[in-house]
């Protein structure tokens, strides 16, 4: 079966029979329902770390680094799904799931092909004027890294534009690094043009900015620590919202 996305593919769907297990779970399972796979590029390799969420809601699951991923205890029905990963195009697709039973799904995405040509100073800050960037910055709630500055200090890797910022720290360590509070107790939450990338917290490290955009391609940053400030809208996106959130802009926003 083959089911096309707004800009991907999804691939093929099988169902797998719930295991029993204690009461508790034979209960949920009588009324639940689960979808599980593997996300996939164009060359059939494992997409790391694409969020795979259920249709506008917070109900969602990262892949792993071989790409696959599990979402559990979802109404039985007829369900829509998205899958997002940064470089790549969105990919959305429904499911019939059945009653106590998780189906096996095989997601394909497509890389997105952008011209990251030289930005001139003089067009950047529209683009962030329509996502409010500049009206939150007023406020002066958070820390804010325009496209100026960025322009000023050139960064090697997108982690080097957080030196400076107070209560966050880049953690290095090896050629990984996440960005976590002052004390090292938690980790921020990131959010990429929109979109969460990871779980903080979780044994899927995908916090730190470096294995998700280049520095080329850093556009304008905010930083909420302990997340006073944080837009409405990026409330919620994080198992760990008391730590923080960074959100990241990038140049693929700007019109081209």
């Amino acid at each position: 079966m083959r089911i096309a996305g707004a800009r991907g593919a999804f691939l093929g769907a099988f169902i797998l029979a719930g295991a029993p297990g204690k009461s508790d779970a034979r209960q949920l399972q009588a009324t639940s329902s689960g979808l599980s796979g593997i996300v996939v590029d164009s060359l059939d390799s494992p997409v790391q770390y694409a969020l795979v969420t259920v249709g506008n809601s917070n109900r969602r699951a990262t892949a792993d680094e071989d790409g696959r991923f599990r979402l559990r205890g979802l109404s039985t029905g007829k369900t829509l799904f998205q899958v997002r990963r940064i470089g790549y195009d969105p990919v959305f697709f429904e499911v019939e799931l059945p009653e106590a039973a998780t189906v096996e799904v095989r997601v394909r995405m497509r890389e997105t092909v952008r011209d990251l040509a030289p930005v001139e100073i003089s067009d950047v800050r529209e683009p962030l004027r329509r996502v409010g960037f500049y009206e939150r910055m007023a406020a002066g709630n958070g820390y804010f890294i325009t496209p100026e500055y960025l322009e000023r200090i050139r960064p090697v890797r997108a982690s080097d534009a957080f030196a400076n910022i107070p209560n966050l720290v880049v953690d290095r360590r090896g050629n990984r690094s996440r960005l976590v509070t002052a004390n090292y107790r938690c980790e921020y939450a990131v959010v990429i043009d929109q979109v969460l990338v990871g779980e903080p917290g979780s044994r899927v490290r995908t916090t730190s900015p470096d294995d998700l955009v280049s520095a080329n391609d850093l556009y304008a940053i905010e930083v909420y620590p302990r997340n006073r400030g944080v837009p409405a809208r990026f409330l919620g996106m994080s198992h760990e919202d008391g730590c923080g959130t960074v959100v990241i802009w990038t140049k693929g926003m700007i019109p081209r």
